[in-house]
Order: C-alpha cells, then structure tokens, then sequence
C-alpha cells in the first residue's frame, strides 16, 4: 500500500510540472489556432493607450495608471512573502500532520518526507511568484520614467521622439504585464496543490481543472470577446 501511494504521489506531482509547464509555454505563444489570449489582446490595447498617451500634452492620468499598477504588483509580492513565512513554519509539524491524517478516511497517509515535500512545493511555488510580482514592480517603474521622458506633442520636430518613447514605455507594460501574470498564475496552480494533501488523486483533479479554468479566462473568456470584437 505505501508504495502504490509512493507511485501515485509521484506520477501526481509529474503531472503537475507537465501541466503547469506546458500551459505556460503554450500562453507565452499568446495564440492557439491564431486566436490571442488575453495577455496579447491587452497588450494591443496597451499600444493603443501608448499612441494616445504621446499626443497627450497633460499624462496626469497615465501616471496614475502606472502608479496603480505599482501599488497591485507590490501588494501580491508583500502577501507573497507573508504566504512563504506561513509556510516555513509548517516545515517541522510533519507529526501533527500525520496524526490529523489518520483521523480522516479519505485522507491519504503522510510521512515526514511527504509532508515536507508538499509544503516545499507550495513554498518554492510561492517563491517563484515572488520574484515575479517583484520584476514586474521593477518593470512598471522603469514604465513610469520613459513616460517621464515623453516630450510634449507640441514641441517642435518632437512628434517622432514622443511616439518612439511611447511605445518603448508600452512594451515595458507589457513586460510587466506578463510578469505578474505569471506571478498570478501561481496562485492558481497553488490551489491544485492544496489537494495534495488531501490525497495524490485530488492533486491530479485539482491540477486539471486549473488547467481547464486558466485556458477558459485566457483563451474564452468574455472579457477576451470584448477586448477582441
């Protein structure tokens, strides 16, 4: 019995790199079929934004834009790092949790190395977001200055610099963008993790249908019709 359970933990957690791993490959190709996700419909929009933004002679809202998308990326990254410290502290209750599982049925069994593997994985997969809500806070304000440097429309021979400086300030949103959408996504498949410790099927479920939620929000979501229509 321990080894079956040793095999399914173990086809459970290759199968959760697998998926995790081949759908952010396929969303970084932003298109399946030739149909955008909603990350490169944004970023349309943001050139937009970006062409409006250099024939603007007051930017006071733009910069508010910028500072908003600051203050978002700096909140997940600070919960993040309360996220991790939550974590490293259930490293050393393996025993209470071996216990808690022998008192649920449906629970599977757990060992020290199960349960210090489980709660590794949650806290690497926080870590990882935390590095990218952190490169996205840097990218948004490096955004922020180029738009700065945007000459006013009305300065003479200034109209190609000014739309230039835009666009540069347009694709480091959208750097940003990226980033912290893959700091989000982490969150996601940190819920199909959670099952782990329930039972190594839950696990698989869990990570399946957060496949199946993240290819509908970002590939046929309503907000996609709407950005794309």
């Amino acid at each position: 019995m321990t080894s079956t359970m040793n095999l399914l933990d173990a086809a459970a957690l290759i199968w959760f790199v697998l998926a995790w791993g081949g759908y952010a490959l396929i969303h970084d190709r932003q298109t399946i079929l030739g149909r955008p996700n909603l990350v490169a419909a944004m970023e349309e929009w943001r050139f937009r934004w970006a062409d409006s933004m250099a024939r603007r002679e007051v930017r006071i809202v733009d910069s508010q834009i910028i500072n908003g998308l600051v203050q978002k990326d700096a909140f997940f990254a600070s919960t993040t790092i309360l996220i991790i410290a939550g974590l490293v502290a259930l490293v050393g209750s393996a025993d209470k949790a071996s216990e808690f599982a022998a008192s649920i049925p449906i629970m599977a069994p757990v060992t020290p190395m199960t349960w210090s593997i489980k709660v590794g994985l949650l806290a690497a997969a926080f870590i990882f977001a935390f590095f990218k809500f952190g490169w996205a806070i840097r990218q948004h304000s490096y955004s922020a200055i180029v738009v700065a440097s945007i000459p006013e429309p009305a300065a003479t021979g200034e109209n190609t610099v000014a739309a230039e400086r835009a666009q540069r300030a347009a694709r480091l949103g959208s750097l940003g963008a990226k980033h912290f959408n893959d700091g989000v996504r982490t969150y996601y498949f940190a819920v199909a993790v959670l099952g782990w410790f329930i039972h190594p099927v839950v696990f698989i479920v869990g990570t399946t249908w957060i496949v199946a939620v993240l290819y509908r929000r970002d590939f046929r979501s309503r907000a996609l019709k709407i950005l794309t229509d």
